[in-house]
């Protein structure tokens, strides 16, 4: 549903309902006045019949043969009179008669005359009042019922006052009861006019919507495409600022997003060229601020070092070294990367890389194995296209698993992401024992427990290293199964 459809739909809705409830109020309050208007007239209506009646004559009928009685017909006469003289057009009492207190019973009322001409509904004297439901309760004094009586013959409102004896003796009551239809038809034109009203608010609410819908649309439509295309990447699409409104303002506040937008994703570009991917994400990730800390936790490390790589450079022009060295590097990360480890830093023409850090990594022997694999065979193929410029490079890998704090380390102005402690240290001075030992891949027993399963290794001895009292066992990757477990990186 578009945006011009649903604010028509609103404002027709808001004119609808807000006639309605101001016709609800109006019925309201038109119904309480006009009712509480009729209901003050039936009282007065049935107190001043009450004090026009004879209590002494009325107490006297209790049966129909006290209809031929003089008493009875002067009590009958009276309640017509009264009755006739209220079926007005401003006043309509349908029903205008008299009980009195059964001798028999005083807790009951009998009729005592009723004016009546109708006979489905007129009763004769001496029969009990039946008032329905709605019982008559206490009739020494003038009353007017809340709600109304419905039965067969329609629906009332009744109300009664007490009639006594010149002793003042409490004898009986005169009960009146007036259809409410009379205020119903009041109330017709007043729901009418009500009824119009709604109709005419519709009516103009829609040009209205249509006119300001199709003017707010507009520069939501231009707010959209540019939001759009602000999603996709492309920031260079400004948005015209016209006026001072609310619209304006948002316009104004999309170009001030894309802006920062655009500048973010530059530095955020420039950033992953500085650090590996994986500390990046976890920074962006982690949406709190950069701070000096380190977490201890089991990784696993590797170094690789290209070996007489300094004693070459002496013999290669500097913009041919720095070439070579790139287009190594270039290969090299892509494969550590592809391995799901994390580049630490480049030393001078060697690197460290990270394993298990900064996300956990259950298989991070395994990874670091098939980096120090994949490494020395894309070592192999540079070699070979190296080989016309007569350059001819080998390296050496050292791996290491074991406990280390890893975090960021270096001072508030500038901090590295990186990893420090004996694990560190041995993974260096393994890939520096490559180089006497004359292996291309050298990992500690350390890793070696992790690894025994998934590859073939050859014992190579034990090292001594600078702060440990005791030597640690080495092992390399064997060469008759070099192939195999190859082929097997290759795959997995």
């Amino acid at each position: 549903m578009t945006y011009k459809i649903k604010l028509l739909l609103v404002f027709i809705g808001v004119a609808i309902v807000t006639n309605a409830i101001s016709l609800t109020i109006m019925d309201k309050l038109s119904v309480h006045y006009l009712y509480d208007g009729y209901r003050a007239k039936m009282l007065s209506i049935t107190a001043t019949t009450a004090t026009m009646l004879d209590g002494d004559l009325l107490k006297t009928i209790q049966s129909r043969t006290d209809e031929n009685t003089p008493a009875w017909t002067q009590i009958h006469d009276t309640l017509r009179r009264v009755r006739d003289a209220n079926r007005r057009p401003d006043t309509f009492m349908k029903r205008v008669f008299a009980v009195v207190k059964s001798k028999d019973d005083p807790n009951v009322l009998v009729v005592a005359a009723d004016p009546e001409e109708d006979r489905q509904t007129a009763a004769h004297a001496g029969e009990i009042y039946r008032p329905g439901a709605q019982r008559v309760t206490d009739i020494t004094k003038s009353t007017v019922e809340d709600t109304f009586i419905t039965d067969e013959f329609g629906t009332f409102l009744r109300s009664w006052a007490p009639v006594r004896d010149r002793a003042g003796a409490l004898v009986g009551a005169v009960i009146v009861e007036a259809p409410i239809g009379w205020v119903e038809g009041k109330m017709q034109p007043i729901l009418l006019s009500g009824l119009l009203s709604m109709l005419l608010a519709a009516l103009i609410a829609v040009p209205a919507s249509l006119m300001i819908s199709h003017k707010a649309s507009r520069p939501l439509v231009e707010l959209h495409g540019a939001v759009t295309r602000i999603g996709k990447g492309e920031f260079d699409t400004p948005l015209p600022v016209a006026g001072n409104d609310e619209f304006a303002q948002v316009a104004a506040a999309v170009n001030a997003m894309a802006t920062g937008l655009k500048e973010r994703d530059r530095v955020k570009s420039t950033f992953a060229h500085y650090v590996s991917q994986q500390v990046m994400d976890s920074i962006l990730k982690s949406g709190n601020e950069i701070q000096l800390s380190g977490d201890r936790r089991r990784i696993t490390v590797l170094f690789c070092d290209i070996r007489g790589f300094s004693t070459m450079s002496e013999k290669l022009a500097p913009e041919k070294v720095v070439r070579l060295l790139n287009e190594y590097f270039e290969s090299m990360v892509e494969v550590v990367f592809r391995n799901k480890g994390t580049l630490d830093k480049f030393i001078g023409d060697g690197m460290m890389v990270l394993f298990g850090a900064p996300d956990d990594d259950p298989y991070q022997e395994e990874h670091a194995m098939k980096t120090a694999i994949e490494m020395q065979d894309e070592l192999r193929r540079m070699s070979e296209k190296w080989k016309a410029e007569g350059v001819v490079i080998r390296s050496g890998v050292g791996i290491n698993s074991g406990p280390a704090v890893v975090g960021n380390i270096g001072s508030s102005r500038r901090m590295d992401y990186t990893a420090i402690g004996d694990t560190v240290n041995l993974a260096s001075r393994l890939e520096s024992a490559t180089k006497d030992l004359k292996v291309g891949i050298l990992i500690s027993e350390y890793t070696y427990i992790a690894l025994k399963g998934s590859f073939r290794f050859r014992e190579m001895g034990s090292i001594h290293v600078k702060g440990r009292t005791d030597p640690v066992l080495t092992y390399t990757l064997d060469e008759r199964m070099e192939e195999t477990a190859e082929a097997a990186a290759a795959a997995g």
